[in-house]
């Protein structure tokens, strides 16, 4: 059973979440910032680099796209290690644009914000991000989207990046202090790091 503050934990970061899918659709740079942590990254396709960059650099490229878009998070799996937190949630994603030629397109994408969460002076952000996109069509039904082969490649363990990025977080093995009692006992299979 989740404490209290793990309830809160759990609720802070699908507000995060929720934050991140609202400042790309609406092209809010600002509120973009506020899901990361100063020193935070994203490796997004087309873009590895800080959080803040990546913000100022979707909300360009949205801007200059003349479209809309439409990010729904769905399952979100969070698992609590302290004041970090690894957290996986699904995205469906809607891209609406005119391309070059002046022919309307929907890109459709699904995939996954692979995050590493951290709390600082009160606050969960996203501290590392990786971005999969598992599938995407455009502007016909299954046919991948040109961009989508920039994303890392997914699949099952040992290929999918969410298992090395997950790992690197918790080596050696934690302790006890590291998880709190209410984690003790359990192995790190069992608590979604193995």
């Amino acid at each position: 059973m989740l404490t209290l503050d793990e309830l809160s934990a759990h609720i802070e970061i699908r507000q995060v979440l929720a934050a991140y899918a609202r400042g790309v659709d609406r092209l809010d740079v600002d509120l973009l910032k506020s899901c990361y942590h100063d020193d935070a990254t994203d490796q997004h396709t087309m873009f590895n680099g800080s959080g803040h960059a990546f913000a100022d650099f979707i909300v360009d490229l949205c801007t200059k796209m003349d479209g809309t878009s439409q990010h729904h998070i769905t399952n979100v799996h969070i698992g609590l290690h302290g004041n970090e937190a690894n957290v996986e949630s699904y995205y469906i994603a809607f891209h609406q644009f005119r391309d070059e030629q002046g022919v309307d397109r929907l890109l459709t994408a699904g995939g996954r914000y692979l995050d590493r969460f951290e709390c600082r002076d009160g606050a969960w952000k996203i501290a590392k991000r990786i971005c999969t996109m598992d599938c995407s069509s455009e502007p016909f039904p299954n046919e991948p989207s040109a961009f989508s082969r920039e994303f890392p490649k997914v699949g099952p363990k040992g290929v999918d990046p969410m298992y090395n990025l997950f790992a690197e977080a918790w080596r050696p093995q934690l302790s006890e202090t590291a998880i709190g009692p209410h984690r003790s006992g359990r192995n790190a299979q069992e608590q979604g790091i193995g």
